[in-house]
């Protein structure tokens, strides 16, 4: 039976390939780009559906879409293939925000959205919906910073997504490596380098052949390539002795830290510091003398913290955001600097509120991300300084029910993880902290009904953990012996039996 395929990004690369070749098989096709109609010369284009789509304004590009399929009678969609993609290459301090920005919205983004808006016709057919990541979501990426966070990302969102949607459609994550592609060039790196060591890598042709037979295959994430499955792997259950191999091709990941500084923080800046996790960690720091500075959008609760300087800034907001980041930058430097800052979103993503879900992405990954840089280029960090990001336990168990959120979650701990192979020489530390439930107001407006509040971790105990951890220098931090077995044991090694578990647990007992 003929099926219905869309793909986005599908004039060029992978995309284009992947197209052609669906063309051979005699597949209905929906194809997506970002050039006018008139522009692609291959008659593959006058065969099948062409919308011209930016996915740098998702909202707009779902539209369009939409408009288009309903006009051409298309209600069902078997396969929805997100493969449009964009990055950026470069040191991580040194990544302009205009171009983060189109990565985590080209990237990530507009997948969500397009898949929001398209998920009724891909559940009308029991569809496959496809995610093109990449083995760089498995690795420290100091170069790919941005890129490699959102494809994380990514995945994060499709695992989270499959929980919620079994049964009623399937969803596989592909994760090739490097391609003979525009892509890199396009990026920023040298073409004369690109086409050295190209010559190695898979055409998009081949790529394209091994992600149809996923496609058409069963199983519910494939890493092409031999190479890549041992990278992606070493990356998963070995992240230690895979961010060493990197030093062979990025000598700064290796490098010898410069000796770490004795003395406490004097000045600390915390994101969300007004309440819960950000506010234990705000007054241990003023109980030990530490200047703190604190960045909320909830001023009647700051107030209670006097002994703090306000930032008062919706996150969510990019100009409000702009002009915290040129404030920040123009401060004195930090020793310690915390992106605690998080939202969430809980429910079935096909019934949540979109403009809320990407409220999720602004918070708690689009503003760490642009501040990180920031701050960086501005000298804002003191040598020896530390940067803390808190992601969750999600990163390791999923969190169905809350796709968007467990999806910023990764994104974050993969930044965080590229960030400290990045500024290692420069004798900066970086923590990613993976805290389980805890006994704050937010976790007890989002938590499924009938959860134990008792059983959570206080945020005192938390910050001290967090604390104690930045004076160690430590990498990561997964709070609580419980947590530590959930993500080594569940998250690492049975990840079908954490779903199902994650499912029973969470996602059955939400409304």
């Amino acid at each position: 039976m003929r099926r219905t395929l869309l793909i986005t990004g599908a004039t060029d690369g992978i995309g284009l390939a992947l197209a052609r070749l669906y063309d051979t098989r005699g597949e209905r096709l929906v194809l997506t780009g970002r050039r006018a109609r008139s522009t692609p010369a291959d008659p593959l284009f006058g065969r099948h559906l062409y919308v011209e789509a930016d996915l740098s304004r998702p909202l707009e590009a779902s539209g369009a879409l939409g408009a288009a399929l309903a006009e051409a009678g298309i209600e069902r969609l078997d396969v929805l293939v997100h493969n449009a993609a964009v990055g950026s290459f470069g040191p991580l301090e040194q990544e302009a925000p205009a171009r983060a920005d189109l990565q985590l919205v080209v990237d990530l983004e507009a997948p969500i959205v397009l898949t929001h808006a398209l998920l009724p016709r891909l559940l009308a057919a029991r569809g496959r919906l496809v995610f093109v990541s990449s083995v760089a979501a498995q690795m420290a990426c100091p170069d790919f910073a941005v890129y490699a966070a959102a494809k994380r990302a990514l995945e994060g969102f499709a695992r989270a997504l499959r929980v919620e949607l079994l049964g009623r459609a399937s969803v596989l994550v592909v994760a090739p490596g490097a391609t003979r592609t525009g892509i890199h060039v396009k990026s920023g790196a040298a073409a004369e380098e690109v086409a050295r060591v190209s010559k190695r890598w898979p055409s998009a042709e081949q790529v394209a052949g091994a992600l149809a037979r996923a496609i058409d295959g069963r199983a519910r994430s494939r890493t092409l390539g031999l190479g890549n499955k041992i990278g992606g792997w070493l990356g998963r259950h070995a992240s230690n002795l895979a961010d060493r191999l990197l030093g062979r091709v990025h000598p700064t990941a290796l490098a010898p830290a410069p000796p770490a500084p004795r003395e406490r923080p004097r000045r600390a800046l915390i994101t969300g510091a007004a309440d819960g996790i950000g506010r234990a960690l705000a007054e241990r720091l003023l109980a030990d003398g530490v200047e703190v500075v604190g960045v909320d959008l909830d001023g009647v609760r700051a107030a209670t913290l006097p002994a703090v300087r306000w930032h008062l800034a919706d996150l969510s907001d990019p100009p409000a955001l702009a002009r915290l980041c040129a404030g920040l930058c123009a401060e004195e430097p930090f020793d310690l600097v915390i992106h605690n800052a998080g939202i969430s979103c809980v429910g079935r993503f096909e019934a949540s509120d979109l403009d809320l879900q990407r409220r999720v992405l602004a918070v708690n990954l689009r503003a760490p991300l642009l501040l990180t840089p920031a701050l960086l280029r501005a000298g804002r960090l003191r040598a020896g300084g530390s940067l803390a990001f808190l992601s969750s336990l999600s990163h390791q168990l999923g969190y169905p029910g809350a796709s968007v959120y467990a999806a910023t979650k990764d994104g974050l701990a993969s930044y965080a993880r590229s960030a400290r192979a990045a500024l290692r020489a420069r004798g900066l530390h970086v923590l990613t902290v993976f805290p389980g439930p805890v006994r704050t107001a937010h976790a007890r407006r989002y938590a499924p009904p009938g959860s134990d509040e008792a059983r959570r971790l206080p945020p005192e105990r938390l910050a001290e953990a967090i604390l104690a951890a930045v004076a160690r220098r430590r990498a990561r931090l997964v709070p609580g012996l419980a947590n530590k077995l959930a993500a080594g044991l569940l998250g690492g090694w049975l990840p079908g039996l954490c779903d199902r578990l994650m499912r029973r647990v969470i996602l059955d007992r939400l409304p």
